[in-house]
C-alpha cells in the first residue's frame, strides 16, 4: 500500500512538474453586456451565442478559471448584490437557482469575484456562472441575475487549460490560487 501511494505521489509531482510549461498560457475573455441577455433565459439556447466564449465549448481539459473586475472600486457593492439575490429569491422561492457559496467576510482590495476549477467540460460552468443552465439546481454565481456590467463594469474571464492528466490535481491549484486571490464569492 506504501509503495502504491508512494508512486501516486511522484506521479502527481511529474505531472505537476511537466505543468508549469502551459501555464503562461493565460487566455482571457471580457464578458460585457451582450453577455447578458434575457433572450438566453427565455427563448434561445445560449450555445446560439456568438460571444467569444463559444469557442470554448469543445474545451473538455481540466481548467482552472477565475473571474477578475475591472478595479476593486466596487467590490463591496456587487458582493452585496450577490447576497441581496441570492437571500431574497431564496425566501421569495421565486426562481431560486443554487448559487456558488461564499464567506462572511471578504478582503476589500480583492478585484477577483470568483476562483474555480473543472475536470472537464469548462463551457458547462461558464453557462452556469453565467446564469443561463436549464437547471436552476446546478450551482454558479448566475451573473445574468444580479449583475449589471453597466454599474460594476465588465469581468474578465481568465482560464490556464492543462493536459488531461491534471485531471485530479488542478483542486490543489484552485485551492492556492483562491487562498492568494481572495475572491469575493466563493467558498476558498
Amino acid at each position: 500500500m506504501i509503495k502504491e501511494i508512494n508512486c501516486y505521489i511522484e506521479e502527481s509531482v511529474n505531472q505537476l512538474q511537466n505543468s508549469k510549461l502551459i501555464t503562461n498560457n493565460i487566455k482571457s475573455i471580457v464578458i460585457d453586456n451582450t453577455y447578458f441577455d434575457s433572450k438566453y433565459i427565455e427563448k434561445e439556447d445560449i450555445t446560439n451565442s456568438t460571444n467569444d466564449f463559444i469557442k470554448l465549448k469543445d474545451n473538455k481539459n481540466p481548467t482552472l478559471y477565475w473571474y477578475e473586475l475591472e478595479s476593486s472600486k466596487n467590490n463591496i457593492a456587487i458582493r452585496k448584490d450577490f447576497e441581496n439575490y441570492r437571500e431574497e429569491t431564496k425566501r421569495h422561492n421565486a426562481n431560486y437557482r443554487n448559487t456558488s457559496s461564499f464567506k462572511k467576510s471578504i478582503c476589500q482590495e480583492s478585484n477577483v469575484l470568483y476562483v474555480g476549477k473543472v475536470e472537464k467540460g469548462f463551457w458547462g460552468r461558464l453557462v452556469t456562472h453565467l446564469g443561463y443552465n436549464k437547471s436552476v439546481k446546478t450551482a454558479g454565481m448566475q451573473l445574468f441575475h444580479w449583475y449589471d456590467p453597466n454599474v460594476h463594469g465588465n469581468i474578465k474571464l481568465n482560464y490556464i487549460e492543462f493536459s488531461p492528466e491534471m485531471k485530479h490535481l488542478i483542486i490543489i491549484l484552485e485551492k492556492k490560487l483562491a487562498k492568494e486571490l481572495k475572491p469575493l464569492i466563493g467558498r476558498y
